[in-house]
């Protein structure tokens, strides 16, 4: 439910706001930043008891100690506490975000943010919602604790049968909150570091090399070892995706909606699919174009395989075992190790997916998708000739793009900066037209050079 973010002393990002869309597109330079967003806007999202404080659940806490009964008008309390959830937010990330680096303090030293939740959304959801949690312990299974909020109701109903701790009161009250006022969604990042990650997942998994490094020193104190292994050195995106990698194996046993998509990207741009098993990770590439399980050639180790191989597996795992409707997927740099007509593909992919419910957000270098995701914002709006145009060049209906459902932006001059999107043009990304026309340019002022020499003599 988080809206629009705006930072300040953010790396190399002085000052900005992003506005999450559906489609969300980061553009910029080398070492303007795109990074230190993408990992800030996952701590954002998946650190949600950041936007918890405890000292707000205290009347019901008491009201539940005297009388073991608490009744509140849910609508009426996220009201008039709204500001308290995104300052605290807001402070946490503030106070924390070295740690979600795995940096020193100084690095952040002065980092301002501003987080905007959803208020309208939050509200207008409420309703909607119904909670029946039940708490129970011993061999009779006696409920000590329980919530309920029925449906088309403000009203929820805290119940405590028994004396319990504090600690476990408030954690219980504030997971109430959070489901209320956050959904249940994934936030999965994939990383510009990827390619080398999913070689190498079960050799950089952090707390089974530590316990290994330390098992070999006998002059390690026990403190020390529990501080490696609680402490990643990596950043958490990174540690998180090392854990992901490393969970692969059971994950592998889910199935979402969204395995039409995975099978897309196997047989558009990789032309074979994986295979998980103990032994880690292997490719099966297909005799041909047909998506057929009986017309594989012998499969290869995913280190035997090509760049692109290597960088797409975590996406098509994605889209086949974890997804579901209202996550948010961030990609870093989707355009690694592929050739420009497979930057095309990947963009209608990346369509495809928004348009079936997960929201994406996604820093490139790539003109290849950016003007292939023009193509299907212009593409959507009817004219005439729009029909003959995709069946020529093999658009389909769901890989076309609401102008609405797109937000981007430039981070230029240390600043983030919101780019011009239209249907008639799409994305006006400027910073690729520079660079393009300075190509055109020097290449023509070389070609005619060298024509006038020849000329001459």
């Amino acid at each position: 439910m988080i809206e629009q973010i705006k930072v300040k002393n953010l790396g190399n990002i002085e000052d900005g706001s992003v506005k999450l869309n559906k489609l969300t597109i980061v553009v910029g330079q080398n070492n303007s930043g795109k990074t230190y967003l993408n990992y800030m806007l996952y701590m954002a999202l998946t650190e949600k008891s950041f936007f918890i404080e405890q000292k707000i659940f205290e009347p019901i806490k008491k009201e539940l100690d005297k009388n073991g009964i608490y009744k509140l008008d849910v609508y009426e309390f996220i009201s008039s506490n709204f500001e308290i959830f995104q300052k605290t937010g807001q402070a946490n990330i503030k106070k924390y975000i070295h740690n979600f680096f795995s940096t020193t303090e100084d690095t952040f030293q002065n980092f301002e943010i501003e987080v905007g939740l959803n208020k309208k959304k939050i509200l207008e959801n409420l309703q909607s919602k119904t909670i029946s949690d039940n708490i129970s312990l011993g061999k009779n299974r006696k409920k000590i604790f329980g919530v309920i909020k029925e449906k088309d109701s403000y009203e929820i109903t805290f119940i405590l049968e028994e004396k319990m701790p504090s600690d476990f009161i408030y954690s219980r009250i504030a997971s109430v909150f959070l489901s209320i006022i956050f959904q249940e969604e994934n936030i999965f990042l994939l990383p510009a570091e990827r390619t080398g990650l999913n070689l190498f997942y079960r050799e950089l998994n952090t707390k089974r090399n530590t316990l290994f490094d330390h098992l070999q020193k006998s002059d390690i104190e026990p403190l020390d070892l529990f501080k490696d292994l609680v402490f990643s050195k990596y950043p958490k995106p990174i540690a998180d995706y090392i854990e992901f990698l490393n969970e692969i194996h059971n994950l592998k046993k889910l199935k979402t909606e969204f395995i039409d998509l995975s099978s897309d990207l196997n047989k558009t741009i990789l032309n074979g699919r994986y295979k998980v098993d103990k032994e880690g990770i292997t490719y099966l590439p297909y005799k041909n174009r047909q998506n057929n399980r009986n017309n594989f050639n012998k499969s290869i180790p995913i280190h035997l395989t090509s760049s692109t191989v290597k960088t797409f597996f975590s996406l098509s795992f994605y889209l086949e075992h974890i997804a579901k409707k209202g996550d948010y997927l961030i990609i870093d740099e989707p355009e690694l190790n592929l050739h420009p007509d497979n930057q095309r593909n990947i963009a209608r992919l990346l369509v495809k997916t928004v348009n079936r419910g997960i929201n994406i957000i996604l820093s490139t270098h790539s003109d290849y998708i950016v003007r292939e995701l023009n193509n299907l914002i212009m593409l959507k709006e009817n004219f005439k000739g729009r029909d003959e145009l995709l069946k020529k060049y093999d658009y389909s209906e769901d890989s076309l793009l609401e102008v609405k459902d797109v937000s981007a932006y430039l981070l230029n001059k240390n600043s983030i900066l919101e780019m011009e999107i239209n249907s008639q043009n799409g994305i006006l990304a400027e910073t690729f037209d520079d660079v393009i026309n300075s190509l055109n340019s020097s290449s023509d002022d070389i070609y005619y050079s060298k024509m006038e020499d020849l000329e001459v003599e």
